[in-house]
């Protein structure tokens, strides 16, 4: 039997002497009892949605087929959304109560139940959020099979009942699949239970402690099912959750006017021990209600008749969360917020794992990861999840279905009403949800500002939280000329709090030194400063979790046909690219892909770490979910190699955040060297000894300095930052080529973490030297500049230079406005046998539209299959892995698998020729499995005739005078192209004019 996880009858394992009258003792005990109707049902699609006119309820059709409870309707009927059928046949037992009820109770239904119950119809209920139950003692059958049939509706684009997927509250499901969503789901997605109860019950508890008081409020809302009054014994006592032993009781006599009542009740507790990250105690309280006999009734039937009661409890915390003099409380005590999101997304069910434990391992890695909170992001956490986060001492940010993404109707405020109220009943006793989350990056408009107004709406069901109104403050986009509204209330607060800036600013990685120092100041100077979402995701690796799908018995599910169709396009791309040649196996490349993702998640949160405004920071995100790798783990729950490790250490309490700039650069300019010490309330005030150090690869140090560093009393207010600078320094770097780490270390009394950050040196000596003469071809003031400063001997083209093989260097743009004569020129020389150098591919442009914007922007290119050419982002959290292969033009560079996002940060293109004809060598090039599938190529050669062109997007051309690694590039592919020029021209073939034109030209 699953017992419902906050509000639990337990009269049958716990018997509290406090709560047991004189009267009671004399007569049998009969608790209310829950039996489990979960297990196995029969589930039927209703694609012409007839059920109801043809009495489905009565018998399940035909093709109606066993399936699980819980569980999702897709998974027996993969792609079907719409309305589907439920039927389960059980033998209910007999009410020993007198004038007791049975209840049919559902703890979700995703999104809309209708219900009959032994071919009657007992009734129906909207919304996937809120637990809900039917009175069916009239209907039930008492020692004999029951019939019990659910009609579900699972809502889609076209209106089904009037009610359509985009405007109800839906998380982020969409019917039309792509990554960054859930696929359109919906079915019996929790417990169904019958309750026998007595005709006195409880019906819902809500306990409140006060941490400065010690008193507990207890909130007890009792059911009089009969037609009259009644009076009742209401007990209450408290407990250690963990121990048994009452601490605390109160007892009373209530009237109970027919119908519901609320009792409120109050429990002292002396010197309570409070609910902490690292302690988190709970407490239980047990309430129950006992019919006072009626003296009216004969004493024999008095003692023959079994005395009903009900009887639940439900654990509970002393704590205070909130927001007061610039930063995060708990329990008086400043904590920078560190959290990460879920959606609760798993493989083959979905919000439904088909192994209970992926949902467990999310928190527990999380609280291993060094989080304190966890984000229930676009939908509740499970009842078993908020029972391991109270337990694990793990704070709660928690969201409605309704919080994103609900098209505005006129339906749209009671929808979110609903959504949010749901979730606030259900949820409310659990001491570790310390947030409500109302809206996730909400731009504006009539939703935001009804939310905006819900607050007295929510303190009249929970006055104990802090609110959160717009994640991301998106509605700064699209201000309201007269209403503006702050970022959170505080518990018991009416009023919304300008508190903080709030942002998710997501940036390209790899991190250029911009964006690094955009993370490091982000945030105004005169006020906190909130990153509620930020970070970077990994690839998905797609061949691993294909076979996941097919080994645990899910590859028939809509996931596993979308993964097996990205895998599939990744395989096209492997086979035409040759990558065997660097990586081996597909699984060889996944695997380097994911590990590399936690360097930059490193980098990612020392820059982070380093903002002084920063008072707290939201990962994203927990786990891949929505078909995408933004997680820290898999959706497997498998971790990713390395990130638990670069997390924990980016989180720690106490850590070094270093900085060296630029971070690649050449011999005797100078690097700016920065430490940056971010300190939460870890290491006491006072005065520390550290070492700056810088060591070559051979751990020879290179520079040297000892440093003081001073941690201010954090006991007075204003409280310092959470971090604080400690070294500045730019130092020339009279270095030989080499990569170097940049260190600190604390003397004593200090063990951070972090401290340790990479950058390379390069000897202009060490450049491999040109011998050749190039032909430039374009105008380009920068490029001949470069060249001339290099003694490399340059010449204009000329149409006229056939009689021999050239090395042409191409320009920004063609060297006359007649673009389709100079590329047949250009086409030509190719054709004989040079090698021409497309440095930048906005040489291709070919046409503007009406409105000014490219067309075609590769027009010009010379293939018969032009592709596009495509921007590598969506945004930076979803990144691409850009690979490099051994080869004459990566001569002297770390090449043959991942390009080192430090080492090529700056030439890292923004740019890939994609979908274009397979080159004859691949050399560069992108692929983003993180989010759908992208791929291109930044840097591949070509062959035309006798000669051949080299296509790139890496940063060469705009570095070639900075970055050491553009100008060693640039220097391999004018070797490259040397090698042929020795020999004579070749003659064009016969039909080359037709081959040009097939290609456009």
């Amino acid at each position: 039997m699953r017992l419902p996880s906050h509000l639990i009858s337990i009269s049958w394992c716990i018997v509290c002497t406090c709560l047991l009258t004189a009267e009671a003792s004399e007569q049998p005990l009969q608790p209310s009892i829950i039996h489990s109707l979960d297990g196995q049902w029969m589930l039927g699609t209703d694609p012409q949605n007839m059920g109801r006119d043809q009495q489905w309820w009565k018998e399940p059709p035909p093709d109606a087929k066993k399936t699980k409870v819980p569980w999702i309707i897709q998974d027996a009927f993969p792609g079907y959304h719409g309305v589907a059928w439920y039927w389960r046949e059980f033998e209910a037992p007999d009410n020993p109560h007198e004038n007791g009820r049975t209840l049919l109770r559902f703890w979700q239904v995703d999104y809309k139940a209708d219900v009959w119950l032994n071919d009657q119809w007992v009734g129906s209920h909207e919304g996937p959020e809120d637990p809900f139950s039917f009175d069916v003692t009239e209907i039930i059958r008492p020692d004999q099979s029951n019939r019990l049939a659910v009609r579900v509706l699972n809502p889609v684009q076209e209106p089904i009942d009037g009610i359509v997927l985009e405007q109800v509250p839906h998380r982020n499901k969409i019917v039309d699949y792509k990554a960054g969503h859930s696929y359109n789901h919906g079915g019996i997605m929790d417990s169904v239970e019958l309750i026998v109860a007595p005709a006195i019950r409880v019906d819902d508890l809500f306990v409140r402690a006060d941490p400065e008081t010690g008193t507990v409020r207890i909130q007890v809302t009792i059911q009089n099912s009969t037609n009259q009054s009644v009076t009742a014994n209401v007990s209450a006592c408290v407990s250690a959750a963990g121990r048994g032993a009452t601490i605390g009781a109160v007892e009373s006599k209530q009237r109970l006017e027919s119908g519901s009542t609320i009792v409120d009740t109050r429990v002292q507790i002396n010197n309570p021990r409070l609910w902490n990250l690292n302690d988190p105690f709970l407490y239980r309280a047990t309430v129950r209600v006992e019919q006072v006999p009626s003296t009216d009734r004969p004493v024999s039937a008095l003692n023959r008749s079994p005395h009903s009661f009900d009887e639940h409890s439900t654990t509970f915390g002393f704590r205070d969360f909130r927001f007061e003099d610039g930063f995060f409380r708990l329990n008086g005590k400043r904590v920078f917020l560190t959290s990460s999101h879920t959606g609760n997304h798993c493989p083959i069910g979905l919000q439904l794992p088909h192994d209970p434990d992926l949902i467990r391992r999310d928190l527990i890695n999380l609280k291993i990861m060094g989080f304190n909170t966890v984000r229930f992001s676009l939908g509740v956490a499970t009842r078993d999840q908020l029972d391991l986060c109270d337990s694990l001492g793990l704070m709660v940010w928690e969201e409605s279905y309704g919080g994103w993404y609900i098209r505005d109707t006129p339906k749209t405020a009671a929808y979110f009403d609903h959504s949010v109220t749901g979730m606030i009943k259900r949820d409310r006793n659990h001491p570790s949800i310390t947030i409500w989350g109302l809206l996730n990056e909400n731009f504006g408009g009539p939703l935001y500002y009804h939310a905006a107004r819900s607050l007295p709406m929510i303190r009249e069901l929970d006055d104990t939280r802090l609110v959160m109104l717009n994640t991301g403050r998106h509605d700064r986009h699209r201000p309201h000329p007269d209403i503006e509204f702050g970022s959170l209330s505080n518990p018991g607060s009416l009023e919304w709090l300008e508190a903080y800036d709030n942002d998710h600013p997501y940036r390209r990685a790899p991190h250029s030194a911009e964006v690094i120092r955009h993370y490091r100041t982000v945030g105004s100077p005169h006020k906190p400063f909130f990153m509620s979402e930020g970070g970077i995701g990994s690839a998905v690796d797609l061949v691993r979790v294909s076979k996941l799908y097919e080994q645990h018995g899910g590859a028939h599910t809509e996931d596993a046909e979308f993964y097996r169709g990205l895998r599939d396009q990744f395989l096209t791309d492997w086979h035409r690219w040759n990558l065997t040649e660097i990586f081996g196996r597909p699984e060889d490349y996944f695997q380097a892909c994911v590990a590399f993702m936690a360097a930059q998640r490193k980098h990612g949160l020392n820059a982070v770490r380093a903002n002084p405004h920063l008072i707290g920071h939201g990962v994203t995100g927990g786990v891949d979910q929505g078909m995408s790798g933004e997680g820290l783990t898999t959706t497997w729950r498998e971790f990713k190699a390395g990130t638990v490790d670069a997390v924990a250490d980016g989180l720690a309490p106490l850590r070094w955040c270093l900085f060296a700039e630029p971070v690649n650069f050449y011999r005797g300019q100078k690097v700016k060297l920065e430490a940056v010490l971010a300190n939460q309330d870890a290491l006491s005030p006072g005065e520390y000894a550290a070492r700056i150090v810088v060591f070559n690869s051979d751990q020879q140090s290179m520079f040297d300095q000892s440093v003081r560093v001073s941690v201010p009393d954090n006991s007075t207010r204003p409280e310092p930052p959470f971090a604080m600078p400690v070294f500045a320094q730019e130092v020339v770097a009279d270095w030989p080529t080499d990569r170097y780490r940049l260190t600190a270390t604390f003397e004593k009394g200090g063990a951070a973490a972090g401290g340790e950050i990479e950058f390379y040196v390069n000897d202009p000596d060490d450049m491999p030297p040109v011998k050749t003469n190039v032909v430039t071809w374009g105008p380009d003031p920068d490029l001949r500049q470069w060249l001339n400063a290099q003694q490399i001997p340059t010449q204009e083209f000329d149409g006229k230079l056939e009689n021999r093989r050239h090395v042409i260097v191409a320009g920004q743009r063609p060297p006359h406005s007649d673009h389709r004569t100079a590329f047949k020129e250009l086409a030509r020389h190719i054709g004989r046998g040079s090698c021409v150098i497309f440095l930048s591919p906005s040489v291709f442009n070919k046409q503007f539209d009406w409105a000014g914007h490219l067309d075609e922007p590769l027009g010009w290119l010379p293939l018969r299959k032009q592709g596009k050419l495509e921007m590598a982002y969506n945004p930076g959290i979803y990144r691409p892995d850009f690979w490099t292969r051994q080869h004459p033009l990566m001569s002297g560079l770390p090449s043959g698998g991942l390009m080192d996002f430090t080492y090529y940060r700056d030439l890292i293109a923004d740019q890939a020729y994609v979908d274009v004809e397979p080159p004859q060598v691949a050399v560069a090039g992108a692929i983003n499995s993180s989010f759908n599938y992208w791929s291109g190529l930044n840097l591949a050669i070509y062959e035309l005739g006798a000669g051949q062109f080299i296509l790139n997007t890496l940063n060469i051309h705009d570095k070639l005078s900075s970055d050491p690694v553009a100008e060693r590039i640039m220097r391999n592919m004018l070797n490259y192209a040397t090698a042929e020029t020795s020999s004579p021209p070749r003659p064009l073939p016969d039909d080359f004019d037709d081959i040009l034109a097939e290609r456009g030209l």
